[in-house]
């Protein structure tokens, strides 16, 4: 009977134009955009430097050297190349500026940096340019102090530091996660139709009992949801980096999307109803995807969002190859967030019944 009920519930998931379209889409447009998304990573920094008319060449060549700048003829020149983002930063060098880092005196110099810069990054400029000017001996040509700048990252390199992660496997978990999300609005849906349409109350008055009901919706849900995901990672290659783990984390994930659709559905009166509330958990749910892309805005708060541990498990065993013992956490917290969901969901639609 279970098996009867998958197959209507199939059959009527992808009658909705509305789902059909939007997943078949799905499938197709976030696999093309893993694709156009930069397959290396860029973890070069681009600087300008201005200096005075009246420097030498050797200079020059010595300051565009140690501070690996490019030269500029002028301060509005690299104000615009800055602005329109060709460098990272610039700063302009004057007489008085480049005789005081000679004398080892106390001199201000401006650094520009490019629109949209983190403070992380403003303050990384400032160290960067800090250390090179107080470090050079502009007659000799050598450095004054020796800094050992290499980074020693314990634990994973989530920063990407040590070892840059391109930025197509780093948006991957959050395609992941958009992927997860369509399925969670269709099945959302479907249980709502169900219940508003009196269907749910007609199955029941049959041998047909609740438990079995509950079970295919979970199953059909489930189902959808691992196959679609596991079908995006087969096609962007990464099916082999780490099978077990990602089927592993793919599926109690599918668990996690069915139990927050449960608890959607819960509550949801209609289609509209049910998109205001999928929109508003889509938009919580995805929020640890993008702390992977950009890890400097991600705040400790971000974890006690449920899909952060999935997000974590993909990401750590994908891009830098972690085991089950490094990621055997976050699973069991994902686990017990989707049975969670799942129970209170069931609960209260029991309780509509």
């Amino acid at each position: 009977m279970i098996g009867a009920l998958i197959e209507k519930d199939f059959k009527l998931y992808f009658r909705n134009r509305f789902f059909l379209v939007v997943t078949l889409l799905g499938l197709v447009a976030f696999v093309a955009l893993y694709y156009l998304m930069p397959s290396k990573p860029d973890d070069t920094i681009a600087t300008a430097i201005v200096l005075p008319e009246n420097a030498t060449s050797e200079m020059k060549a010595f300051l565009s050297d140690a501070m690996d700048s490019n030269l500029l003829a002028s301060k509005e020149e690299l104000l615009e190349a800055v602005e329109n983002g060709d460098y990272q930063a610039g700063t302009v060098l004057d007489e008085a500026a480049l005789a005081a880092i000679d004398q080892g005196k106390a001199v201000t110099i401006t650094v520009y940096s490019a629109p949209g810069t983190t403070p992380e990054f403003k303050q990384a400029l400032i160290s960067l340019y800090t250390a090179g000017f107080n470090n050079i001996d502009l007659d000799t040509g050598q450095t004054k102090i020796k800094i050992n700048d290499k980074i020693i990252v314990l634990g994973p390199d989530l920063l990407g530091i040590g070892e840059p992660v391109a930025l197509r496997d780093r948006m991957l978990p959050l395609l992941l996660m958009m992927m997860f999300s369509i399925e969670l609005m269709g099945l959302a849906n479907l249980i709502s139709e169900e219940l508003t349409q009196g269907t749910a109350r007609a199955l029941l008055v049959t041998p047909l009992r609740t438990g079995q009901f509950f079970a295919a919706k979970m199953l059909l849900g489930m189902g959808l949801a691992f196959i679609e995901t596991l079908l995006i990672t087969i096609a962007v290659g990464k099916i082999t980096v780490a099978p077990v783990i990602l089927i592993g984390a793919l599926l109690v994930g599918s668990l996690l999307v069915t139990g927050v659709a449960f608890f959607i559905a819960a509550f949801a009166g209609g289609f509209m109803s049910v998109l205001s509330w999928s929109v508003l958990f889509l938009f919580i749910l995805i929020l640890p995807g993008i702390g992977v892309i950009f890890p400097t805005i991600a705040s400790n708060w971000i974890k006690t969002i449920p899909s952060f541990f999935l997000v974590d498990a993909l990401h750590r065993a994908l891009n830098y190859g972690a085991g089950w013992g490094d990621v055997r956490m976050d699973l069991l917290i994902l686990f017990g967030s989707g049975l969670l969901f799942l129970l209170l969901g069931g609960w209260v639609l029991r309780r509509r019944f």
